[in-house]
Parts: structure tokens; sequence; C-alpha cells
């Protein structure tokens, strides 16, 4: 069984690690312990929250990724395992020689299955889809025209109302949006480096400040998922600009919804296992036919 459980600390604590075990011992409170092999993610959001060498070492070993939050608790850092793979040489030569043109081909694919799944999650909230229908075949190679912003657009303003996806206008949509994206972006990133694959390389995004470009890469079919959480936060009434524990639970979860994949039903951190070892396959194969990607349900 694949690890599944994500954990989510904010009170003031020490975090270790005891035959296998994660230990939570909170300040009094009764402490708590988690089998390593069952977490996939851990959010340290509390700022007097100490850690264990030991526990970090086991974090690497377990493939476990770690984030650290800032003094408004949002994602910040993420502590993930240095390459383990036993053909990390070989990957990450495949990677350093890949060609233009499957690059280019690779981010096609990648923004015609966003902009498809942007178009099912409107139809799942009984919104008007049929410009981003419109859009889902006409994506060119390296999506040369820029349809990747033109259905943005449109998107946004049919999904939300009254919203601009501006991290800067104090909206509490935004901030979920935020917070679920950073959740997946790191989960995204686990898997790469278990495949051996280098996420600084990517095929679209390149930007030299940036650890994560191929993470970055590969998220975009992911996004919906949390899109879709946060729509339905607003729809509960449940969103406020704090992002509640309750708030920040929900979206930790969209690691463990499902999406279809070869016609199957499975959870986003399988899906972001497979979409990394079917990038490797594309890469060694030089099809781009290879690399799978998920729809939403």
């Amino acid at each position: 069984m694949s690890a599944w459980r994500t954990i989510l600390v904010t009170k003031p604590c020490r975090l270790s690690m005891k035959n296998q075990q994660f230990v939570y011992d909170p300040k009094d409170e009764a402490t708590v312990t988690v089998p390593l092999e069952d977490i996939t993610v851990i959010v340290i959001e509390n700022n007097q929250a100490s850690l264990t060498t030991a526990l970090l070492s086991m974090c690497a070993e377990k493939n476990i990724v770690l984030f650290t939050c800032d003094n408004f608790h949002m994602p910040n850092g993420c502590f993930t395992p240095f390459h383990q793979h036993s053909r990390l040489s070989q990957i990450s030569h495949l990677q350093n020689d890949v060609k233009l043109p499957l690059k280019k081909q690779i981010w096609q694919k990648i923004i015609t299955q966003k902009i498809i799944n942007q178009s099912q999650l409107l139809e799942y909230f009984d919104k008007d889809n049929m410009q981003l229908e419109l859009l889902t075949n006409k994506v060119k190679s390296g999506d040369s025209e820029n349809l990747e912003a033109l259905a943005a657009r449109r998107y946004w303003s049919v999904l939300f109302n009254d919203f601009t996806r501006d991290q800067k206008k104090g909206d509490p949509r935004n901030a979920a949006l935020n917070y679920g994206y950073a959740i997946v972006r790191g989960a995204v990133a686990r898997s790469l480096v278990s495949y051996g694959l280098l996420p600084t390389f990517g095929v679209f995004h390149n930007s030299e400040l940036n650890a994560y470009n191929l993470a970055d890469d590969m998220i975009e079919p992911l996004r919906p998922m949390v899109d879709m959480v946060v729509k339905k936060l607003e729809i509960e009434d449940e969103l406020d600009v704090h992002l509640g524990i309750s708030v920040k639970s929900a979206l930790l979860n969209v690691l463990v919804m499902q999406m279809k994949l070869d016609g199957e039903n499975i959870t986003v951190l399988n899906i972001c296992d497979t979409m990394a070892h079917s990038f490797v396959k594309s890469m060694k194969l030089n099809d781009v036919g290879s690399l799978k990607l998920p729809s939403v349900l």
C-alpha cells in the first residue's frame, strides 16, 4: 500500500521519529505517533515547532515532502529527498538531451489537457464551457499562440464572480488557490525526484531562479482539482482571508481525490507518479504519445 497521509502541524510542538514512527509531541497535550511509511506530506505552519535531524533524514529516505510556512501560514519552503534513483545519471542525461521539438509537443499536450480539464470543471459546476471547448483542439506546438492565457481569462471569469487571479487583491479565493497549488506542486516534485528526474529542468518553464521548473510544467493539468475544492468552499461559505484549519485540510485532501487516467479512477498522488514515469518513457522513446495526463472525473 502506498503512502497517503498528510500531516498539518499548527501548534507549538516537537517533531521526531522513533521506531519508524513519526512522533508529534505538542505542549500540554498527548503525544501522537503515525507510521512514517503512511505519510506523503508534512506541512509545518507553526514557527514554534522544532524537529530532529533524524526525522529530516528519514523524510528523505521515505520520500516524504516537508513544507515550511511563512508568517502568513502559506507554504514558502519545500524539502524533498535527494536523488536516490538507481539510474539518476542516465535519466539526467536523457533529460538534458531532450530536443526542442519534443519539448514543444509535450507542452502542447499539457496545455491541451489543462484546458480540457478546465472545461470539464466548468461543466461540473453547470457553467458555460463552450469557449474553452472550442480551444481544446486548437493548441499548437509549444502553445505558440498562448491559448493557455486566453483560456484562463475565460475560465476564471466564468468559474468565479468578480475575481482576478492576483495575489495582491487580498481575496481569500486566491489565498486558497495558492495554498492548494503549493501542496500539489510539492507532490509533483516528489514524484519527479523518485523517478530520477531533475525538477530544475522544465520543458517550458526555464527560470534560473526556480528549482521546480519541471514540476511547474507537470502540475498544469492538476490545477483544476484545487480550483474545484476552492469553488466548493466558496459555495459553502467557508473561505476567509486567514484560511482556517478546515479549509487547509480540504486543500490537503486534494492529494487523495480521484481523477481519470487510462479509463481508471486514480488518486492525484498516484497520478503524479504515473505522469513522472510516463515522462521518462516519453524521453526515452522520443514520443509525446507516451506521456500520460489525467482528466477531471
